[in-house]
């Protein structure tokens, strides 16, 4: 029975009846509802019914994104990437679809057939190594046409868009596989449990997928490429303010799914043209130089400057973080230190400054 009352719930969502004050209408609103409930022989019709509905809706509302910008790690209609776009319009209808596609693609089944894809697959390309097998985008299947399909997806180069396959050499080319969600999905039963099942099931591409980066987006016109070769120590953020850049950007640029950096590992980083002098010799800097760029013009707080009697006082050093320091002080947190010397990004420490520490 609670696979009928969720039917019920399902279909009022997704139709809309005109309100009368009058009684009698009200009652015959009311009868008509239920006549056009449908009635099911068996479970397997009910979970279909839901799982039509549903995709219908998800195809209605990706349309009504077209046209909007690609953004890397973007997931709200301010911007885009294709697997936040899929993990978006999902989650719209409170369907738990993961953000990663190395988790999507294992759940449910695989489709290996162009001709047997139905509207609401996943479908999955290759990034733009011709050599690498593993997931370098994701869209969703609106139509299936003899031969092809229709899909919508947030590409790099082009936004939002509707695209037949086969008319597309770039994609055909690059075509991996597709996948069909589980019922469980779309009756919002899923959970980690289930998700090993199926990551059992489909262990050969978890195994090619997981954490695969993303392809990496192209060069912005008016820059000038610059490699930075990571050390030990070095993070995301800090690397970002020293080529006062975001996060995203490098993360984009470079295909990374995650913050995790390799010492060795070569990133690109793409400068304004006009900024090259100031930022091609970074590479080989010291990281006490890298901060003083960081902190150009700004003023550091030295113990030349009257100190409260009522706070300890701790002079950063080369490689300090707000949490590295926090920990000389028991019973002291990142979060308080940060707050107490009014900073904002944890990155933008100076060698040499002086920070209050609460007295315990």
């Amino acid at each position: 029975m609670r696979y009928f009352f969720l039917i019920s719930i399902v279909f009022i969502g997704f139709s809309s009846f005109s309100q009368n004050n009058q009684n009698n209408q009200d009652n015959q609103d009311s009868f008509t509802i239920k006549k056009k409930l449908p009635q099911f022989a068996t479970r397997e019709d009910s979970v279909k019914y839901v799982r039509e509905k549903l995709i219908d809706s998800i195809i209605e509302y990706a349309k009504t994104f077209v046209g909007t910008k690609y953004r890397y790690g973007g997931i709200t209609p301010a911007g885009f990437d294709c697997s936040g776009f899929m993990f978006h319009i999902h989650r719209h209808f409170n369907l738990p679809l993961p953000r990663i596609p190395a988790h999507t693609c294992v759940m449910g089944t695989v489709i290996n057939d162009i001709d047997s894809l139905q509207p609401g697959d996943l479908v999955y390309f290759r990034g733009r190594n011709a050599n690498d097998n593993r997931i370098g985008h994701v869209g969703m299947v609106i139509e299936k046409i003899p031969g092809s399909f229709i899909f919508i997806h947030s590409a790099s180069h082009a936004g939002l868009v509707i695209e037949n396959f086969k008319e597309h050499s770039y994609y055909v080319n690059k075509y991996l596989f597709a996948n069909r969600l589980p019922d469980e999905f779309y009756l919002r039963e899923w959970n980690d449990s289930l998700f090993k099942v199926y990551r059992y099931r489909n262990e050969d591409i978890y195994k090619q997928t997981n954490e695969r980066p993303m392809e990496p987006v192209p060069q912005p016109p008016g820059t000038t490429e610059l490699i930075y070769t990571v050390r030990s120590g070095d993070i995301l953020g800090l690397i970002a303010q020293w080529y006062k850049v975001s996060v995203n950007d490098i993360k984009a640029w470079n295909g990374l799914w995650s913050d995790r950096l390799s010492i060795g590992q070569n990133l690109k980083i793409y400068v304004k043209n006009e900024l090259v002098g100031t930022f091609k010799d970074v590479n080989n800097m010291s990281f006490e130089d890298k901060q003083k760029l960081i902190n150009a013009g700004k003023p550091i707080k030295t113990q030349n400057e009257k100190l409260d009697p009522n706070y300890e006082y701790y002079t950063v050093k080369a490689g300090d973080t707000p949490y590295s320091i926090s920990k000389k002080y028991p019973g002291t947190t990142a979060d308080e230190i940060m707050k107490l010397n009014g900073i904002s990004n944890a990155s933008s420490l100076q060698i040499g400054q002086q920070l209050k520490i609460r007295k315990k």
